[in-house]
């Protein structure tokens, strides 16, 4: 009798799980022949990608849309994502938003299966896709031990192309974490160095002590965290297992990389300095600065500086040029480098095509970034924590502090209670 009663709990259990989370909003073939039936014409994607937790697109078509709206549209619902039209010359174009940090947030999208559409009045358009990339696929932030897996989908049905989004539940694979940090330098490469009352103190030994417990603390508010490394050694830049590799490789959302700051004259301040990747909304870079500067305070370094605390170190004319003539000199090939591009590697490599990595592999020298060309990466962050050759006495010891801030600054962008 109990085996039987056991069978028939066990039996409604499986029912009730079934229906609770059962998909209702699936789109069957003939539910998107009627979707499509409804569509004109096409408008032709000739970029889009995933930078962080945002998806940003262009798009346009060769006619004159008066008012129109990008839709995500099911047998069940329609819902209106913010845009940006623009018409000229008898042609619409529609992009997101021209910061790669802003766009379509995809964590916000709830759970269902929906077409991509423009709307202009009572007519619906779909897409094609006319750039490289293909079908992506996307795991929101850990929240609450929940998370959401984004399938972006190219495909076609009698002859209509259409751009869809599987949104479902979904554990996170082994091998995607939501945030990448990576302790500056290790091994051979110690950082900078300072000496305190005889004893000589070097970048690469604080920089993992932080990361150490930062590790801990963003685990402790639910996020999974990958370190480039977790002891002394050197990491390669580049090729698989590189630091600037490792946050894509692991799917992260966020990369932070942290060092120590230092300058080869003597210091007159010291403080925080925030690096960010370019043509970004600085909300989350000011978040950290903010943090971090009840520690140390804000750098009054002028150079390259945005905000308090906030900097863009990028590319110029003459850093190309010096560039391209250290690799002649070094009998290696010149890289294409971008002007206004983001100097630090730890940005502009992990950014991919965002960012406009150029590690491609043509110098055996430096090897090769496998996500040099990629649309969907880690949104990626430099922090020069403190300048260890005037901020000494604020660091050691205070490992815990500089975690700390860092944590409260996720957070808070996060939204994470």
């Amino acid at each position: 009798m109990k085996k039987v009663m056991t069978l028939i709990i066990l039996i409604i259990i499986g029912v009730f799980t079934f229906f609770f989370f059962k998909d209702t909003s699936i789109l069957k073939k003939d539910q998107l022949t009627d979707l499509l039936n409804d569509v004109e014409e096409e408008f032709l994607i000739d970029s889009y990608s995933i930078f962080g937790t945002h998806l940003n697109m262009h798009a346009c078509i060769d006619k004159d849309l008066e008012t129109s709206e990008l839709v995500l549209k099911n047998k069940d619902e329609e819902i209106i994502l913010d845009s940006n039209i623009e018409n000229e010359d008898g042609k619409t174009c529609i992009y997101i938003s021209k910061l790669n940090n802003d766009g379509i947030y995809l964590d916000d999208l709830k759970r269902g299966n929906y077409l991509l559409l423009i709307k202009s009045e009572d007519k619906y358009y779909t897409f094609k896709n006319d750039t490289e990339y293909s079908n992506l696929e996307y795991y929101t932030i850990t929240k609450d031990n929940k998370n959401n897996k984004i399938e972006i989908i190219f495909d076609s049905l009698d002859n209509k192309n259409y751009l869809e989004f599987k949104i479902n539940r979904s554990k996170l694979p082994n091998n995607v974490y939501d945030i990448a940090i990576d302790p500056g330098h290790g091994g051979m490469d110690s950082g900078s160095l300072s000496t305190l009352d005889g004893k000589e103190y070097h970048e690469a030994d604080f920089t993992l002590a932080i990361a150490l417990i930062l590790k801990d603390d963003l685990e402790d508010i639910g996020l999974k965290v990958k370190l480039t490394r977790d002891s002394d050694t050197y990491i390669s830049k580049y090729e698989n297992g590189g630091r600037a590799v490792i946050p894509n490789e692991f799917n992260t959302k966020y990369s932070i990389s942290l060092h120590l700051n230092s300058s080869a004259v003597k210091q007159t301040y010291g403080g925080v300095e925030v690096y960010i990747p370019n043509d970004v909304d600085t909300t989350f870079a000011s978040l950290l600065a903010d943090k971090l500067s009840l520690v140390v305070g804000y750098s009054k370094n002028s150079s390259s500086k945005i905000s308090n605390g906030v900097y863009f170190r990028y590319f110029t004319k003459e850093d190309i040029k010096i560039a391209n003539k250290d690799f002649l000199e070094n009998d290696m090939k010149p890289y294409d480098i971008k002007e206004g591009s983001p100097y630090m590697f730890m940005i502009r490599e992990v950014g991919g095509i965002n960012t406009y990595a150029y590690i491609d592999g043509r110098n055996d020298y430096y090897g090769l970034n496998p996500y040099y060309n990629s649309n969907k990466t880690a949104e990626p962050y430099l922090i020069e924590m403190a300048y260890i050759n005037y901020d000494l006495k604020k660091i050691i010891n205070n490992e815990e502090k500089f975690s700390e801030a860092i944590k409260n600054a996720i957070k808070e962008y996060l939204n994470i209670s």
